[in-house]
């Protein structure tokens, strides 16, 4: 018995075991109800094919002999020899009983109880796909608690640290460093755009812009004179 305790370790396994545990229930009032069938239809199949002499005394001559018939023709295995041995005995009426019953105990009470196994896997199945997704958010949900407490002692830390300096925002710390400078000590121009060197930069970098253009441009009529040229020379020689 200690190779089941490895269905515990797999969880398709257990799922599986589950299921078919909550299927007990439905499973026997199908087989209730199949049970039913079969003594309904064993009486009649004992009045009526069960006589010694015109009937068929093996199969149908008592109630187990019926239920056991009757079995095998739900099972539907080797239903044909049954019916041919009521056949043989002149019993052709036989047919609707036979045909009627294995509508009613195969297509309907069997596939009943087929069908009702698979709706409670399927159910249980669904039920722990939806678990998992709630331990999945759950998880993550954690995690992101986690990331944000993280993040807020951290905001915490440093507003205590701010709190704890001499000063009390980042312009004051600035101000206080302009002044222990000297006139020598180089330092960045707070408007670069504004200052003289920047404006002479940028006139003498236009001045070379226009330079260049006016130099595209005369190439590009010496181009298109070029190119005027050749088209004339190949009209006169057509």
């Amino acid at each position: 018995l200690r190779i089941l305790k490895l269905v515990y370790y797999s969880t398709g396994m257990t799922v599986l075991m589950t299921a078919l545990g909550q299927t007990a229930k439905n499973v026997i009032y199908v087989l209730v109800l199949l049970f039913l069938l079969i003594f309904i239809f064993a009486i009649l199949g004992h009045d009526l094919y069960g006589d010694p002499v015109t009937g068929n005394e093996k199969n149908w001559g008592d109630l187990p002999a019926a239920f056991f018939t009757l079995f095998s023709l739900v099972t539907v295995d080797g239903w044909t020899d049954l019916q041919d041995e009521l056949d043989d005995k002149g019993l052709t009426s036989s047919r609707a009983f036979t045909i009627v019953f294995i509508l009613l105990g195969f297509f309907v009470f069997f596939n009943m109880f087929i069908g009702v196994v698979i709706m409670d896997i399927q159910d249980t199945t669904e039920e722990y796909e939806r678990k998992l997704q709630a331990e999945r958010r759950a998880t993550l949900h954690k995690k992101k608690q986690a990331i944000l407490r993280r993040q807020q002692g951290e905001i915490n830390a440093l507003i205590s640290q701010q709190k704890s300096s001499e000063y009390k925002t980042f312009n004051e710390l600035v101000e206080d460093f302009k002044q222990t400078l000297h006139h020598t000590d180089p330092m960045i121009l707070e408007e670069f755009c504004a200052s003289i060197p920047f404006i002479d930069l940028y006139l003498t970098s236009l001045d070379r812009q226009d330079a260049t253009i006016f130099k595209l441009q005369g190439l590009y009529y010496e181009i298109v004179a070029t190119l005027t040229t050749l088209l004339k020379e190949s009209e006169e020689k057509s």
